[in-house]
């Protein structure tokens, strides 16, 4: 059974639990299989868990969206970031991204094996995940704000779903020093800003106001 760690002068509760999520997993090889069973080896309060997580896959979702903040306030730290243009702020992002998660490589490889079947938690993750509005991942350009009155951002998305992608790609690459993964974020983000920069982007635009000036006369069931 482990010990919850000495609480931190002024650390985020919450991140004691993510910590012990992870010991856990390198205990025992795998996910726990219930909050039941995550309490007992973390031997604490169910009062302290519930007071900032809902429930075990909300501890889950958490776990893996903290990548994603360290990486952006990462980024955002560094003095030369709002020099950057858009590209090149996706580009460090992604690469701080992989990084972060290569000090975790064994627990992820082990917690999306576990998780990937977990339909529920796959959702809720995705949901979550594309809620967020991380500085880094912004959506810059010319077509923004009128998506943005139609209240979708698909730039925004593809970058945040882009940025996802690199993760299950480094933890699957078997390349000397990760190679692949370094040449496969130079070249997807180039070409994923090529389409999202050019007029690709303005015809997704035009039918979506095509359908919602539409939408009262499409075909239904209801």
């Amino acid at each position: 059974m482990a010990k919850k760690s000495n609480k931190k002068k002024n650390q985020d509760p919450r991140l004691e639990f993510v910590d012990l999520y992870k010991q856990f997993v390198y205990t025992h090889g795998a996910c726990p299989a219930n909050l039941k069973e995550f309490m007992s080896f973390g031997d604490f309060a169910f009062g302290d868990f519930k007071a900032v997580f809902d429930s075990l896959e909300a501890l889950e979702v958490a776990t893996m969206l903290l990548y994603f903040k360290r990486a952006n306030d990462a980024v955002l730290a560094d003095e030369h970031s709002a020099a950057l243009s858009p590209k090149e702020r996706h580009l460090t992002f992604c690469y701080v991204l992989v990084e972060l998660v290569g000090e975790d490589e064994i627990f992820l490889q082990q917690f999306l094996q576990d998780k990937k079947q977990d339909g529920s938690y796959v959702k809720q993750f995705l949901h979550v995940l594309n809620k967020q509005s991380f500085e880094v991942l912004r959506s810059d350009g010319r077509f923004s704000e009128q998506f943005e009155k139609l209240k979708i951002n698909p730039k925004k998305s593809a970058l945040t779903n882009h940025a996802l992608g690199m993760i299950y790609f480094y933890l699957r690459d078997k390349s000397a020093d990760k190679q692949d993964t370094d040449a496969f974020i130079e070249k997807s983000t180039d070409l994923l800003f090529r389409l999202t920069d050019t007029s690709t982007l303005m015809s997704m635009f035009d039918l979506g106001k095509f359908m919602a000036s539409r939408k009262e006369t499409v075909f239904s069931w209801d």
